[in-house]
């Protein structure tokens, strides 16, 4: 073994993380330079901090981030300047601006995902940034101050991308193209299986592993879609492609009384078997339309494989390997929390209004710099599925950073002459990071050290008159992440449950507005592919947690078993030729489905009367209640209660 690869052996024995001690080491140095660079600048310190938050050790997340870190701040310093010129000297005017400003920030940022909603939040606290320093300087300094945050912040992300993207790799787009290309060859041999009379697995068992396998998945789409056009318009036909396995599981799931059909099962395998080996579009998406062509008599089963197929083109479309063209594209529809940014968006907004009067009345000289460091903890952490855990870890290292800010200040920068060996001096502290950020014990949050470090040494002179400013200013800073844990724990508490508990209530919610009212055609395809995402994300935050896969799945399943169902009972009330009793069976489950929340027996006991009536016909509905019957049945803790039910 050489000594390179015995020394990785051993920091890995050690619990370092190898790769990201590297990327540290990397972002460490890189700070500095940009620090060194815009030395005699006011504030030279942002353009270090700047690459600690871009850095990233994919090369497609380093882009992007970098991108949605100019436009975020861009905005930012734009609405602080603004806002100053508008309020003028009127400080409680621009509290209130700036709290309304980063509740809407912090709001649309929970509703979108990934670097975009990044960029939002950043906008927000971009703002306060630019307005709140300015009440610590001569009056007709917001320009020059705004100018300075630009500059800054904007050296900062081209330093950290020359540095990153010399040392970091591409995102494997590959692997992931693998990993669902794995995956929709084993639900293809699971329908196939079906079709064969050969499936040993119990179904609920079997959806729930193809489930969870898809959810994994699903979670790294964000990651992978960063840092070109073209790597967005990937994962988006992947998005596609997972959402229409989804639809196949429920069919595994829901199917039943299978006649044996040979070559169906065939046709699907060899679609199956091209997919495992990588084989081109040219003999994936022939078995395909052979397995669709074959379902023609099963309409649940040909709309199932239409949207698998019709997925499948647009991904080789995209791809660039299907000669022919794309077909019918898919939508994809994204979860939003809606819930949980309403809550986010008043929480933050309380809070700020709650320390900026405090301040107003006070007076306390430090009070801007409590309200900017909450602002940053209320508003970037905000998106986090259990925020204030990790604001815990963020306080300790926020308080060790401010202790390191003090020791430099005052017992290292007294011994110095030049602005030079203010930087030399400084760089220590800040390498001081390195192996703690690699390290898996320490890493949660201690990247907060050196960010509270570079925020509180200012190396420029003339340095700070006295130490009880540097020791206020100090205990401002690290008083932001103490009152947002506080707040986090409190006030609309936000925790992984309750994130579950917000998305399976609007699951459920949809529901009850679906049975009071017919939705459009258009409508139910939106609905269904949002159900898809949904149950995957409630699978991913389930799977975190530990606790018991089986609720998850068998209930987001058993919600699409019923939002079928009410499709179909809305067709049937509107259907003249149906006989009058019928109607008025299927308008009293639709009555009962309104209220499935706190009654799902009872809804339960109607679907399965009007599926027995049905079946009398040999209405092809019939099938559908009877499965959304024992579906509410067998999960009428999820419809009374969704995930708080563990």
């Amino acid at each position: 073994m050489s000594k390179p690869s015995a020394l990785a052996g051993r920091l890995t024995q050690l619990g370092f993380d190898v790769p990201r001690l590297g990327f540290a080491g990397r972002t460490a140095l890189a700070s500095c330079l940009a620090l060194a660079w815009l030395i005699g600048l006011e504030h030279p310190q942002w353009s270090a901090m700047t690459v600690w938050a871009v850095s990233q050790p994919v090369r497609g997340m380093l882009v992007e981030k970098s991108l949605f870190r100019a436009l975020g701040t861009l905005v930012g310093t734009l609405f602080g300047v603004l806002l100053v010129l508008f309020t003028g000297d009127n400080l409680a005017l621009m509290v209130i601006g700036l709290s309304l400003w980063i509740g809407l920030c912090v709001g649309v940022g929970n509703l979108l995902s990934g670097l975009v909603a990044y960029g939002t939040l950043l906008s927000g606290y971009s703002a306060t940034m630019v307005a709140l320093l300015n009440t610590q300087q001569p009056a007709g300094q917001i320009f020059l101050l705004g100018t300075d945050r630009l500059l800054t912040v904007l050296t900062g992300i081209l330093v950290g991308l020359l540095v990153g993207l010399l040392f970091t790799p591409r995102s494997a787009e590959d692997t992931l193209s693998g990993r669902v290309r794995r995956s929709t060859a084993q639900v293809l041999q699971a329908m196939a299986a079906r079709f064969a009379g050969t499936d040993s697995t119990p179904r609920a068992q079997l959806s729930q592993r193809l489930l969870q396998d898809i959810a994994m998945t699903e979670q790294l789409f964000d990651t992978h879609a960063a840092g070109s056009l073209r790597s967005h318009r990937h994962v988006r036909a992947l998005r596609a492609l997972v959402q229409a396995q989804v639809g196949c599981v429920y069919w595994i799931r829901s199917s039943r009384n299978l006649p044996p059909h040979q070559a169906m099962t065939a046709a699907l395998e060899r679609a199956a078997q091209a997919l495992l080996v990588n084989a081109p579009a040219q003999e994936v998406l022939p078995a395909l339309e052979t397995a669709l062509v074959l379902s023609a008599d099963d309409q649940v089963t040909a709309d199932t494989l239409r949207q698998l197929l019709d997925s499948q083109r647009e991904y080789f479309s995209v791809e660039g390997s299907d000669p022919g063209p794309a077909q019918v594209r898919n939508r994809v529809v994204l979860h939003r929390d809606w819930i949980g940014a309403r809550h986010a968006a008043l929480r933050a907004t309380g809070l700020l209004l709650l320390i900026g009067a405090a301040w107003v009345v006070t007076g306390w000289s430090a009070g801007a710099y409590v309200m900017l460091g909450v602002s940053v903890m209320i508003t970037l952490f905000s998106t986090f599925e259990t925020p204030s855990h990790i604001m815990g870890h963020i306080f300790i290292w926020q308080l060790l950073g401010a202790v390191a800010a003090l020791a430099c200040h005052w017992l290292v920068w007294p011994l110095v002459a030049a602005e030079w060996q203010l930087l030399a001096t400084l760089m220590p502290f800040v390498l001081l990071v390195v192996p703690v950020v690699a390290h898996q014990r320490t890493t949660l949050g201690s990247m907060d050290y050196v960010m509270v470090l570079l925020l509180l040494s200012h190396p420029v002179y003339p340095l700070s008159p006295s130490f009880s400013q540097s020791l206020n200013l100090a205990l401002a800073v690290v008083a932001g992440p103490l009152l947002a844990y506080i707040t986090f724990k409190t006030v609309w508490p936000a925790d992984a449950r309750r994130r579950r508990l917000h998305l399976t209530d609007m699951m459920l919610g949809e529901l009850t507005a679906m049975a009071e009212r017919a939705p459009p055609r258009q409508r139910q395809a939106v609905w269904r592919t949002r159900l898809y995402h949904r149950l995957l994300k409630l699978m991913q935050s389930v799977s975190r947690s530990g606790e018991s896969l089986q609720p998850a799945a068998s209930g987001s399943l058993a919600v699409l078993a019923v939002g079928n169902a009410i499709v179909q009972l809305h067709g049937i009330t509107e259907d003249q030729r149906q006989p009058e009793s019928v109607r008025r069976r299927a308008r009293l489950c639709l009555q009962r489905l309104q209220r499935v929340r706190r009654q799902p027996q009872a809804a339960a006991r109607s679907l399965r009367q009007l599926a027995s009536q049905l079946s009398r016909r040999d209405h092809p509905a019939a099938w559908n209640m009877e499965n959304a019957a024992r579906s509410l049945d067998a999960n009428a803790a999820f419809f009374s209660n969704g995930m708080s039910v563990s």
